[in-house]
């Protein structure tokens, strides 16, 4: 499952995933990326992982093609519960991108961290 907020120009763009990460979410996701992209760039973003299971099969080829396109991002929130932890395997997927993690009790942290 996947939700998208923030899509407007000036807001932070939020993407929301619960369990495991379908073809379609992708999809979704690759989209409002494409748009923010239009409207500014770079952008900051904020993941909010919760109950992370990964992806399926079938998402997995779309996952690493979206990744090439997260160069545009200069700085990301991860937000997660303790299903999802970053290592520097994935920071290193997206050079140049500021990522911090944070607890998901720290929701406004992460909000802040990405304005300043």
């Amino acid at each position: 499952m996947i939700e998208i907020k923030g899509e407007e120009k000036g807001q932070i763009l939020e993407v929301t995933t619960e369990g495991t990460a379908t073809q379609d979410d992708l999809e979704t996701f690759e989209e409002a990326l494409k748009a923010k992209k239009l409207q500014e760039e770079p952008l900051n973003i904020l993941f909010i992982f919760k109950n992370i299971e990964g992806n399926t099969t079938k998402a997995l080829p779309k996952a690493w093609k979206i990744l090439t396109q997260l160069r545009s991002i200069k700085k990301s929130a991860i937000v997660a519960d303790e299903t999802f932890s970053l290592n520097e395997k994935v920071e290193k997927l997206i050079p140049g991108v500021e990522v911090t993690q944070y607890p998901l009790q720290e929701l406004d942290a992460a909000r802040e961290w990405l304005r300043g």
